[in-house]
């Protein structure tokens, strides 16, 4: 790490500590009372809902770091023969940053962006059109943004590993990257941001965004991520040897 990081390396709220979360207090307060006050055609479920899902997401990542973590401390097989640190253990400590750094966003946007507030649970055609856009725009983006931006650039102070970027490289492979709070900087997640709500905003620009399309565009995100980081294979190899076709399909989307 460098000796003067950026000003731009750090999370905003990093001097708060464990009291960073009340950051989104205001918004949290204010989608409740919003809820519980105004008239039925004015109520907007869906930036109640951003809270909640913010928690639910931070309990998916959790079930995924806990089960890595005892695998990693109780498994056989290791690279180095030599125990584990409390500090390499916990080296994801700061891993909800990614979190509170979306919800905040999506409380300016449910407020500030046109066609954002009162969106429906659900819409056929905004669910057809993120499963389709998702499959290629955000990788070939990203892969752009992250190649224009090499680690010796002054305003990125932390290390940041290239070795996923490749011509051949899948879609699944290039959002494991997004919730690695740890290894980038805030603001390269700042421009992860901006690819992926990318999609985001299309469906609220053409009216067809739904809660459903952005929790479940979120949903996918957290669970490449995850799986990409735990550590362990989670398809069993025998399914592998019956389907040779499924590894490919996943591995290499593209």
């Amino acid at each position: 790490m460098a000796s003067k990081p950026g000003i731009l390396t750090d999370w905003p709220w990093k001097p708060f500590r464990n009291f960073k979360w009340m950051i989104l207090t205001p918004w949290i307060v204010h989608s409740i009372y919003s809820l519980l006050v105004n008239e039925a055609k004015e109520k907007d479920l869906g930036c109640f809902l951003v809270f909640p899902y913010l928690l639910v997401r931070m309990l998916h990542d959790h079930i995924w770091i806990s089960i890595s973590r005892y695998r990693t401390a109780t498994g056989r097989l290791r690279i180095v023969d030599k125990g584990i640190k409390f500090e390499q253990v916990d080296r994801k400590s700061n891993w909800d940053d990614q979190i509170l750094f979306n919800g905040l966003i999506f409380f300016i946007g449910i407020n500030k962006v046109p066609g954002a507030s009162q969106l429906l649970l659900w819409r056929t055609d905004g669910m057809l059109i993120t499963a389709l856009f998702a499959r290629w725009s955000s990788g070939v983006s990203l892969l752009l943004v992250t190649q224009s931006t090499p680690s010796s650039f002054p305003l990125f102070s932390l290390p940041f590993s290239s070795s996923f970027f490749n011509c051949q490289q899948t879609l699944l492979l290039l959002m494991h990257l997004f919730l690695a709070a740890v290894i980038h900087p805030f603001a390269e997640h700042i421009a992860y941001f901006l690819l992926f709500a990318f999609l985001l905003y299309t469906t609220v620009y053409t009216r067809t965004a739904s809660v459903a399309s952005f929790a479940g565009y979120l949903f996918c995100i957290d669970f490449m991520n995850n799986m990409g980081h735990c550590n362990f294979e989670l398809i069993p190899k025998a399914i592998f040897t019956i389907f040779p076709l499924l590894k490919y399909l996943m591995y290499t989307p593209s």
